[in-house]
């Protein structure tokens, strides 16, 4: 699953123009106007924009926002749904800006949840910053040579059960949209049609109660 794909508009499109020009502004003095600007291209161009957007707000008090706004949008009606405080970026920049490193997963059967994040873990390990999957073959040669950051560590918690990774508290959205989509994707293949992933340190269920 190689899912950095390039997205790119034409200069002339009127949502890459607004996506630039809200680029432009990205300032605390602006920071309302910029956000109108990223909405507008967001309209224009579907939810791919939120994670271009999600990428360009980092290291500014913007980013816990649209991090959620990007999540939400790999989530499945019915099948499986992504809560928008999964992987969440938190703080301040005012003070520290982190993002917590957790998929947990709540379904009916925890034996092929674990199982899904277990096949989920390798797979997760190998992917870079850029949201690429390096396939194993490759993974060698290409982590040597690569400046691009890849998870030093996870593993999975069976207990919760969640996937736990260690990217020292950086903030990736492509390596979290990627790793989203890997283990929606080992849910299926063991045969979890509904599911839904959160972050333990954001998530309140329907009742008001932490899981």
């Amino acid at each position: 699953m190689d899912t950095a794909e390039p997205f790119a508009l034409a200069a002339d499109d009127p949502a890459e123009i607004a996506f630039r020009r809200g680029c432009g502004i990205l300032t605390p003095m602006e920071a309302e106007r910029a956000r109108g600007l990223f909405e507008e291209a967001v309209r224009g161009a579907g939810p791919r924009m939120l994670w271009r957007v999600a990428e360009v707000c980092l290291e500014t008090n913007e980013s816990a926002y649209w991090m959620r706004r990007a999540v939400v949008s790999e989530s499945e009606p019915g099948g499986i749904t992504v809560d928008p405080g999964v992987l969440p970026i938190l703080g301040s920049l005012e003070d520290r800006l982190v993002q917590d490193w957790e998929i947990a997963v709540r379904s009916d059967d925890r034996a092929r949840a674990v199982a899904a994040l277990g096949a989920a873990e390798h797979r997760v390990t190998l992917v870079l910053e850029d949201g690429r999957e390096l396939l194993r073959e490759e993974a060698e040669d290409v982590l040597c040579e690569t400046e691009l950051y890849n998870p030093n560590y996870v593993a999975v918690r069976e207990d919760v059960p969640c996937l736990v990774m260690d990217c020292k508290g950086g903030m990736y959205p492509y390596l979290a949209r990627t790793a989203l989509r890997i283990v929606a994707d080992e849910l299926r293949g063991a045969g979890v049609r509904r599911a839904h992933l959160y972050t333990r340190s954001t998530f309140t269920s329907a009742d008001g109660a932490a899981p």
